[in-house]
């Protein structure tokens, strides 16, 4: 919902609203995708090292949850755009369907972080074919990222394809993993401190980076100190933010409502951006006063998110479950 609010108000050009600098912080909420990314699968694996038996199943379980509805919406909007007589490359269709590693823009942009995900998902299937060779894969990925750290401090980053495979988000993903192992060998009592001392350290974090203007240089900077260092500050703040929402899971319970809000992020990840297209044009036609108060805004945030729920729904649940019974193997005993 954060980067759904931030491409709102990233928007607002579009509609002839207001754009307030404070929304901006919704960027982030990438950072903390790929910190619970990290987090989730290796707490969902968190007995399987070493065991390759289940590495395909893995795979098809990665897969049917991405690919799928990826190529839907990538197809769907590329259709779409050329029937409107707007030229889209086929290498840009080929490289969001296939999530290739690269620094070109994809359809729809916000398809750029999957490549990372997909990228951290074939790495960690090293950990389940064996927990050696994965461990040893993992630590020398994040020696590579942490030495590209230290070349941007002096601004001789790697810069180019390679900086894709040493970013800091890689180091995201392995905070997440941490989290993971940190909470399988502890037991931490309930407390919300925690969490209150991670999220004032992101408070004052966001507050200098907007002080100093410190941010990336759209979504192919990888060599900036905001991309590196920058990333790696609000990665260790999302991973203490994530340790201190674990640690009052249980004093907490989550509404159906966002229960149903949750399983349906992938399909709001997507498609708003999409939806935004359309809705700026009825935002267009609100009165200067309700664009002042952030209506055009609130339209956008709300007609991204219903129409994603639809789709999750009525599309995404019922292939997801169909391919998941025809392609799954049984799990082994």
């Amino acid at each position: 919902m954060l980067v759904v609010v931030f491409h709102a108000n990233a928007s607002a050009d579009e509609f002839g609203g207001p754009h307030w600098a404070w929304l901006a912080i919704g960027e982030h909420g990438v950072d903390f995708f790929f910190v619970l990314s990290g987090f989730i699968i290796a707490f969902a694996h968190r007995s399987d090292a070493g065991q390759s038996q289940i590495a395909r199943r893995y795979l098809l379980k990665r897969a049917i949850r991405l690919l799928p509805t990826l190529w839907i919406i990538v197809f769907g909007w590329a259709v779409f755009r050329i029937s409107m007589g707007i030229r889209v490359e086929p290498e840009m269709i080929a490289r969001s369907m296939l999530l290739w590693p690269s620094t070109k823009p994809t359809l729809p942009s916000v398809v750029w972080t999957l490549r990372h995900e997909a990228l951290f998902y074939a790495v960690f299937v090293l950990i389940l074919i064996s927990r050696r060779v994965g461990t040893w894969a993992f630590a020398l990925w994040a020696l590579a990222a942490a030495s590209q750290l230290a070349l941007a401090t002096f601004g001789r980053a790697v810069e180019g394809l390679p900086a894709f495979f040493l970013s800091t988000f890689t180091l995201d993903f392995m905070l997440g993993m941490f989290v993971a192992r940190l909470h399988r060998v502890n037991a931490f009592p309930p407390s919300m401190i925690p969490l209150i001392a991670s999220c004032c350290l992101l408070a004052g974090l966001l507050f200098v980076y907007n002080r100093l203007g410190f941010h990336r240089d759209g979504t192919a900077d990888y060599v900036s100190l905001a991309a590196t260092w920058g990333t790696l500050l609000l990665g260790l703040a999302f991973a203490g933010i994530l340790h201190g929402l674990i640690c009052i899971e249980k004093r907490v319970r989550v509404p159906e409502a966002g229960v149903f809000l949750g399983a349906a992020s992938y399909a709001l990840y997507l498609l708003h951006t999409i939806v935004n297209s359309f809705s700026q044009r009825v935002a267009d036609h609100l009165s200067p006063t309700l664009k002042a108060f952030g209506l055009g805004h609130l339209l956008l945030i709300v007609a991204g998110t219903i129409c994603s729920l639809f789709f999750y729904s009525l599309i995404e649940r019922p292939i997801t479950k169909a391919l998941r019974q025809r392609l799954l193997p049984a799990p082994p005993s």
